[in-house]
């Protein structure tokens, strides 16, 4: 108890009395309701307590005591006054002056309240003309007024007002704002400058006085000037959010980050998730070499709607920073339509997209870059490398010619000189010496010199620059190594050997000597030579690839290519991440024929931007040997899309189109690739595609404009000879049907090497070419078909013969079961025939054909009630063959059904002849 009395004694102390005293009453169930008054007077204590919410909460009380008396209102108003609760106080003095409160007391700080809430049409319409006001206070509303009109665009109704204000007497530093304000409605910034400059010294704690001088210094072009007196004005006014943003703003134009971003994380504390303090903390992130911060706060400003390019610019080049080249492509490529050539945001975009293996896209974007410098050398190297990878060699090529006029260091040199190689520049060999002249100590430099020298046969020169290496660095292996590489491709392999040796001696274990040794070994076909080389090689480094390949091509010589394959295999067991490795066992694993291990092989490699391009034609190649049509469009589709410049990529993509007969689809294949690069072997297979989708006039325009010499190409001569065909004239096409079907004597050239003979009217030239075709291919199941069909009349025995070798390979094809039925019931064979008809029947119940054949047989056979039911099952109105019909209506006069016969015969008006004399002699058989 006593604790309890200490707490109160304690609180009393510190409360005021009539507060505590009204509590205890209250306590004790004895406190009447206060008055408006009474409110009021607790209010007051409250306020000299320096207790505000607790005054406003007791004058809250008091207005809803006595709702329309203004006084309680104009306390509340003048307290949110002072509390910076500007609404409020505008919406509580409002009430007060229309309730009668005395007007002069009321307007001063009515005119404040609606100035700090933008209200600038109420402060427009305020009307104190009758207030009594003294002529300073009149200035003051006055002024706030006056910037109102300014706010609205209405200058007239403001230079009124400044001329009626500047009437009256008094010399306060709202007259001098005034006066400012009419020279800027005249446009005389600079003399409101200085005006400004004088009340700031007059009265420079004045908000009013801030903030019209500051306003002046950014009009007059001093942002500086003005970004300092906005801080003496925020020190003064903290609660002006609006001057804070722009002064932020302001100091982030004028790069002082540092000094913006006290301000931009005040403005966050109260709106962290406002986009344009985003924006702008981003900047100051960016400045300070924060990119996480930077990238961070530019995409929390994007996300919150901000579409200023300057955000993406942030967020790409702090992406870049991050080594997040993906994000960096992503942000960049929204904007580099609307950057000006040369901007270095393109650079930071194509580096991007270079480290994200996206370089036919950085081709593109540099090609807008021309104010280059040396600095810019290793960038253009490397995307027209990523050009000739993805293969765009023309836009490399124009990449290269740009590297050329930058490249200065050995480094770039050699870089550039390697590429021009691989457009088959010979200049190339001159930036790599002049990269070895300046760089003489470089070993990349001088090997890949050295290997220019070979692939370009320089040989006198490579000679000589082997023997200045060794003069000049006699302790390295290097130029006896090249110098040995040169006598091998001479044939000079003893002298090759004895600088194998020379090397050795320096150093036996060197990787390079031991392939060198290896090299001359095979090319010696000396193998027992060879694979002590090659045993040596590995032995000092196991996953040496020539090594390993070099051990493949000799056990394979021996019919031991699965002893090379298992060491292969364990080696690549040991490090599976290794692409190279993986990349050579799939290849030896395709040699053997293991066609399904090679596509599991390669399936270690992921396939994006970042798989070896080796990897895409051998794992095409796989996947179709391994008959996975659907995986292998999957990875062509892949490729194309990763590398739509590739032509073996699309050439995939044609072949699988024409395996499945989608020639459209390869039309259009071919159509998109060709918008984006002229192909000549693209070209013609479009030509290919658009006259097996039944447009031979395209076809024939694309052929129109080819240069003359590929017109004979015997691919072409096809083309020509289905353009022909499709449009009547098979004959004049036969000459180039042949040479076509003499070039590559596939199904497909031999079906229209067929068509013209037909059209020529040479049916024995095509017996002839179809049984000289499945001789050479026997497993060529559709040229067999056509073959049979072609003997069913002229020499039944030959088709039989050709159908049961069809059946070898294809049991379940029913069309080759009932016709060879069909060809045994002819022979009398009824046994023979009824096997075969009775598979084909199972397989294909309802179709007429086979249905046809089954009953027939059964006929024969004197099953007229089971021929009856094979016939019941298919026959329908649909059925229009005059022969199957008058077949089944026969079947049911034998089985006895007369009836169902008489009624049928009316189902189909017979036009044929025999049919008719078929009918009439079932007529009178049958007494119908």
């Amino acid at each position: 108890m006593s604790f309890l009395k200490d707490r109160l004694k304690g609180l009393l102390n510190k409360t005021p009395k009539i507060f505590w005293l009204c509590i205890l009453i209250g306590l004790l169930g004895a406190c009447a309701e206060k008055t408006s008054e009474e409110f009021m007077q607790e209010a007051r204590a409250f306020i000299e307590a320096g207790d505000s919410q607790s005054a406003v909460v007791a004058l809250k009380n008091a207005v809803q005591q006595a709702p329309r008396d203004p006084s309680p209102r104009f306390q509340l108003g003048k307290l949110y006054l002072k509390q910076k609760n500007f609404e409020s106080a505008e919406k509580e003095l409002s009430r007060a002056l229309e309730l009668g409160y005395a007007s002069k007391d009321v307007i001063p700080m009515l005119a404040q309240a609606l100035q700090r809430t933008g209200a600038n049409v109420a402060l427009a319409e305020l009307d104190y003309a009758e207030a009594e006001l003294t002529s300073a206070e009149k200035l003051e509303v006055g002024f706030r007024q006056i910037q109102s009109f300014v706010q609205l665009e209405q200058n007239l109704k403001a230079e009124e007002l400044i001329t009626e204000l500047l009437l009256l007497d008094s010399n306060t530093v709202y007259r001098g704002l005034i006066e400012g304000y009419r020279l800027v409605l005249d446009r005389e910034f600079e003399t409101a400058l200085e005006k400004a400059k004088s009340m700031y010294e007059r009265a420079p704690l004045n908000r009013d006085v801030l903030s019209f001088t500051a306003r002046m210094y950014m009009i007059t072009g001093d942002p500086e000037n003005a970004a300092n007196i906005y801080e003496d004005y925020i020190r003064v006014a903290p609660d002006d959010i609006e001057a804070k943003f722009a002064l932020a703003s302001m100091l982030v134009e004028q790069r002082q980050t540092a000094r913006a971003e006290v301000y931009i994380d005040e403005l966050r504390a109260i709106s962290e998730n406002n986009p344009l303090l985003n924006q702008l903390k981003s900047v100051v992130r960016a400045a300070a070499e924060d990119y996480q911060g930077a990238k961070e706060f530019s995409e929390m400003a994007i996300a919150g709607g901000r579409a200023d390019p300057s955000l993406r610019l942030i967020a790409g080049l702090a992406s870049y920073q991050l080594a997040e080249y993906e994000e960096a492509v992503g942000h960049l490529s929204l904007i580099a339509s609307i950057l000006p050539d040369n901007h270095p945001g393109l650079r930071i975009l194509a580096a991007s997209q270079l480290q994200a293996n996206m370089g036919d896209d950085a081709g593109e974007i540099l090609a807008r870059v021309n104010n280059l410098d040396s600095n810019d050398a290793s960038l253009f190297s490397r995307a027209g490398y990523e050009l000739l990878q993805s293969g765009d060699t023309e836009a490399a090529k124009k990449i290269i010619e740009q590297a050329d006029k930058i490249s200065e260091t050995a480094e770039d040199l050699t870089r550039l000189g390697v590429l021009k190689l691989s457009i088959d520049d010979i200049g190339g060999v001159v930036d790599l010496e002049s990269a070895v002249t300046k760089s003489p100590e470089s070993i990349t430099a001088k090997t890949t010199l050295a290997s220019a020298y070979l692939a370009t046969g320089q040989l006198d020169k490579a000679i000589e620059f082997a023997k200045q290496w060794q003069n000049d660095e006699p302790n390295s292996v290097d130029g006896f190594l090249l110098e040995s590489e040169i006598l091998q491709r001479q044939g000079d392999y003893l002298g090759a050997k004895r600088l194998i040796n020379n090397a050795r001696a320096l150093n036996p274990n060197n990787v390079g000597v031991l392939v060198s040794a290896l090299r001359v070994a095979m090319r010696e076909e000396n193998f027992d030579q060879a694979i002590a080389a090659t045993n040596a090689l590995l032995e000092q480094d196991a996953g040496n690839m020539t090594g390993l390949a070099a051990l493949y091509a000799i056990k394979s010589r021996e019919d031991k290519g699965a002893e090379a394959i298992d060491s292969i295999k364990s080696v690549f067991d040991a490090d599976p991440s290794n692409q190279n490795l993986a990349l050579l066992f799939g290849r030896v694993q395709l040699s053997e024929g293991q066609t399904a291990e090679a596509v599991e092989t390669f399936s270690t490699i992921n396939a994006d931007r970042k798989a070896p391009l080796a990897l895409w034609p051998m794992k095409g190649l796989a996947l179709l040997q391994n008959k996975q049509d659907d995986e292998a469009r999957v990875h062509y589709n892949t490729w194309a899309e990763l590398y739509p410049n590739q032509q073996n990529a699309v050439l995939g993509q044609l072949l699988l189109a024409d395996n499945d007969r989608e020639y459209a689809l390869g039309a259009r294949l071919a159509d998109e690739f060709l918008e984006r690069k002229d192909n000549v072997q693209v070209k013609l297979m479009q030509s290919y595609f658009k006259v097996m989708s039944g447009k031979p006039g395209e076809a024939k325009e694309i052929l129109a404009v080819m240069d003359p010499r590929y017109l004979q190409l015997p691919f072409v001569r096809g083309v020509n000879a289905r353009i022909a065909i499709a449009e009547g004239r098979a004959s004049e096409g036969l000459e180039d049907a042949k040479a076509s079907y003499e070039n590559n004597q596939n199904t497909n050239n031999l079906f229209v090497l067929v068509q013209a003979f037909d059209a020529s009217n040479l049916a024995g030239e095509t017996v002839r070419l179809l049984t000289q075709h499945v001789e050479r291919f026997e497993n060529d199941i559709a040229a067999r078909m056509l073959l049979a069909e072609r003997k069913i009349a002229s020499n039944p025995d030959v088709a039989i013969i050709n159908y049961e070798k069809i059946l070898e390979r294809s049991p379940s094809n029913f069309v080759v079961l009932n016709n060879i039925a069909y060809l045994h019931m002819e022979k009398g064979n009824l046994d023979i025939a009824f096997g075969y008809a009775e598979k084909a029947y199972e397989i294909e119940p309802d179709n007429v054909a086979t249905a046809d054949t089954y009953a027939q047989i059964l006929f024969k056979q004197g099953k007229y009630e089971e021929a009856v039911e094979a016939y019941n099952r298919v026959m329908s109105e649909e059925v229009k063959n005059e022969e199957i019909f008058l077949n089944y209506i026969e079947a049911l006069l034998k089985n006895g059904s007369v009836v169902i016969a008489q009624r049928r015969l009316g189902d189909l008006p017979l036009t044929l002849p025999e049919s008719k004399t078929r009918l009439d002699a079932l007529k009178n058989e049958y007494n119908l």
